[in-house]
């Protein structure tokens, strides 16, 4: 019976281990999910295309494409082109594309990794006229994309209040890093006052690639208009929210809904009037912010195309 004992207490010590151990990992998951500089990762298949290839042979180029950062990629929202050659040597492949028709889930609190998909296309190469041909292919991306940031701010409604006065927080810059995005809140500054407590919200490309209005997916196609000076480098502000309230319409410079980065950067100018701030003391709070905007990224691949010769 004693022996018995003994084995229940030990199985009750590991199993409330085990429990521990799991939450602390769980809490881990949750906390650390959003961050990353990318919301696409791409990268040709090896041998997909194969660095040679002949006159007269298939050819087949597969684009593995990864949802590296925190937001979906929804049916109709990401397209791949493939362009840098002569039409009439590689042929088959069309200007419009390859678009995604499944959803492409990103990270999230239970989910390290996003999905991961891929694209083919399939044409031929024609009969060569030269001895060779050594084009450059690119695939470029096209996509719509969401950033997710949230900081906790001290709002303080009274900010020269004396010195003998306990705060809990004192404001002060946040910084953010990054959200899982190639756009990103990079920081948000808090200045109070009596009357209102200002927001700085800094906002950055830090993707390194392009970014441009969304709904203009058509015009991001290398085989379409263009994205003109009016599309490029603009973010659609979804949001803004300080303790779950929109503050939206008391940012600035928001041009319908836009807001343009210049040399990557912009900043968001908002406030937070005094009949929106919870009481007289010093508190903690969450500010959320959504951006929405177009990103186009490209990679490309060296071919040797040779003519096939005929042995007789």
């Amino acid at each position: 019976m004693m022996g018995m004992k003994k084995s229940v207490i030990f199985l009750l010590i590991v199993l409330l281990g085990c429990a521990g151990t799991t939450t602390k990992d769980s809490t881990a998951q949750v906390s650390d999910f959003r961050v990353g500089t990318e919301g696409l990762s791409m990268s040709f298949v090896p041998n997909l295309p194969p660095p040679r290839l002949f006159g007269g042979e298939p050819f087949n180029a597969m684009i593995q494409i990864e949802n590296k950062g925190t937001a979906d990629f929804q049916p109709g929202s990401l397209f791949i082109y493939l362009s840098g050659f002569d039409p009439t040597i590689i042929t088959g492949l069309y200007s419009t594309g390859q678009g995604l028709n499944e959803i492409l889930r990103g990270r999230g609190p239970y989910m390290p990794k996003g999905d991961v998909s891929a694209v083919n296309f399939n044409g031929r190469i024609a009969a060569l006229p030269v001895d060779k041909y050594n084009p450059t292919i690119m695939a470029t991306a096209c996509y719509e994309y969401t950033t997710t940031a949230g900081a906790q701010v001290c709002v303080d409604p009274n900010p020269y209040a004396p010195t003998s006065i306990q705060k809990v927080c004192t404001p002060s810059a946040v910084s953010l890093g990054s959200q899982g995005a190639p756009v990103a809140v990079t920081s948000v500054e808090v200045n109070p006052s009596p009357g209102v407590t200002r927001f700085t919200i800094h906002i950055s490309n830090i993707g390194g690639s392009t970014v441009f209005k969304p709904g203009k997916l058509a015009e991001c196609s290398p085989y379409g208009a263009g994205l003109t000076f009016n599309d490029v480098d603009f973010v659609q502000v979804v949001d803004v929210k300080i303790s779950g309230s929109s503050i939206k319409n008391k940012c600035r410079p928001i041009d319908k809904d836009f807001i343009r980065l210049t040399n990557g950067v912009a900043s968001l100018f908002c406030e937070l009037p005094k009949e929106s701030l919870r009481g007289e003391a010093a508190y903690l709070t969450p500010l959320n912010v959504v951006l929405k905007y177009g990103y186009r990224q490209s990679i490309s691949t060296s071919l040797d195309i040779r003519p096939s010769y005929a042995i007789t």
